[in-house]
Order: structure tokens, then C-alpha cells, then sequence
């Protein structure tokens, strides 16, 4: 958690009403309906600005090549895969290597800000999933064991925490006396943030998406906004 050196979110009203609503966070002790009301706020903020519509195509980008990847391996086996999107050099190589390897790949590659939240988001999932893989077969059974559905419930999750983190961690870090204390907070936020999403995303029963083409990519960036939703919805019922 936290952002890179120097990043100030943008301005503007909606982005004053987010930066307030953050600082209310620490007045309240980081309770659940000031959390709330600063990721609605920041939700909007950033829907104002295009930076969502921006993330979305990102996160539509790289979630649809891993959910492909993922697909090729259950069907075909890892090295295979490997070799169906161009990744050879990386068949016999060490799990740590191929990890390293297929994040460069889930990046569409541009040095966008969103397309790095993105990928700092599909790096953090993959650290949990590779979890102790350490051969080759236990990272085919990683990839092949991936549920679709679950994948972009949990990659759009971090994708969103990375986000809130990458504009506020240096706000929060600043209102907190140690950094004991902005850790612990930090992980309360994520923890809402997971909570919400899991109680109000919509599992859809995924078949027959061609997760290679534009339908991947745009179902993915239909289910980012639906997210993103959630919290706006939950400032609205206030």
C-alpha cells in the first residue's frame, strides 16, 4: 500500500469533497461510514476527471489477457500456453522468472498512470496466487485452478485499493503520529474496501466470453464501472 513519491491527485470540487472526506476519516478513527463516505467521494472525484473511464480500459486490457492465459493453461498446459502468446523463452524457466515474465505481459505497456495502478493490481494478486509455488506443475495448477468469475471480483478489489492508495496514503500517512498506526489504517480502509465489493459484486456465471478480443476486454470494463458503482451507490443512500 501507498503511492509513488511526489503523486497529488487532481483538482477540482469533487476532488476538494474526496481529500476532505479523507481527512474525516481520521477525526471519526477510521470507522466504517467515514471509510464509505470517502471512497463514494472518491469514486466521484474520479469519474469526473475521466481517470475512471481511463483505469477501466486498463484494467479491461491486462485482466482480459490474464483471464486468456489462464483459460490456455486449464485447456492446454502451461508450456503451451507459454508458447501460444509468445512467451517461449520462458518455458523451463523458474516460477519466479515466468511470474516476472507474464507481469510484463498483462501490461498493455504504456506509461499511463492507471495502466500502472493496473499493473501494480495484477502484481499483487499474482504474489497471493503464486502463494509457495515452487515447480513448475504446482504454477500450471495455480493458473489452472483460477475461476473467472472470483479472478475479476478479487483483481478489480485490488485494483481499487491500489487506486485509492496511489492518491491518499500520503495524506493518511500525515494524519496518523507513526507509521504503525498508517499501517494499521491503511489495512482497516482495505479491508472495507474488500468487504464491500464482496457483498455487492455480481457473480455472473461466465461461458462462451472470447476473452482474446474486444468482448473480454469490454466485460471487464462493464464489471470495473459496476464497482466503482457500488461506493457511489453508497454515498446516494445517505
Amino acid at each position: 500500500m501507498g503511492t509513488s513519491k511526489g503523486y497529488m491527485p487532481p483538482t477540482g470540487h469533487l476532488w476538494s469533497d474526496a481529500k476532505r472526506s479523507v481527512s474525516g476519516m481520521a477525526r471519526n478513527n477510521y470507522n466504517p461510514d467515514s471509510i464509505g463516505k470517502a471512497m463514494s467521494n472518491f469514486s466521484k472525484a474520479n469519474g469526473s476527471s475521466g481517470s475512471r473511464k481511463e483505469g477501466n480500459s486498463a484494467i479491461g486490457s491486462s485482466g482480459s489477457k490474464a483471464v486468456n492465459f489462464a483459460g490456455l493453461v486449464r485447456n492446454f498446459g502451461l508450456n503451451y500456453s507459454l508458447n501460444e502468446v509468445g512467451l517461449s523463452y520462458l518455458v523451463g524457466r523458474s516460477p519466479e522468472e515466468v511470474f516476472a515474465g507474464l507481469i510484463d505481459y498483462f501490461s498493455v505497456g504504456n506509461n499511463s498512470l492507471q495502466q500502472s495502478i493496473a499493473d501494480q493490481a495484477m502484481q499483487e494478486y499474482m504474489e497471493d496466487m503464486m502463494g509457495n509455488v515452487r515447480n513448475e506443475d504446482e504454477l500450471q495448477e495455480a493458473f489452472s485452478n483460477l475461476e473467472t468469475d472470483i479472478f475479476i471480483r478479487d483483481y478489480l478489489t485490488k485494483f481499487l485499493k491500489v487506486s485509492f492508495f496511489t492518491n491518499f496514503a500520503e495524506k493518511i500517512n500525515s494524519l496518523c503520529n507513526d507509521i504503525g498506526t498508517a499501517i494499521k489504517m491503511q489495512g482497516r480502509i482495505s479491508e472495507y474496501i474488500r468487504l464491500e465489493i464482496a457483498e455487492n459484486y455480481q457473480l455472473d456465471g461466465l461461458k462462451n466470453i472470447d476473452w482474446k478480443g474486444r468482448e473480454g476486454r469490454n466485460y471487464i470494463e462493464k464489471k470495473c464501472e459496476e464497482v466503482w458503482m457500488i461506493f457511489e451507490m453508497w454515498g446516494d443512500s445517505k
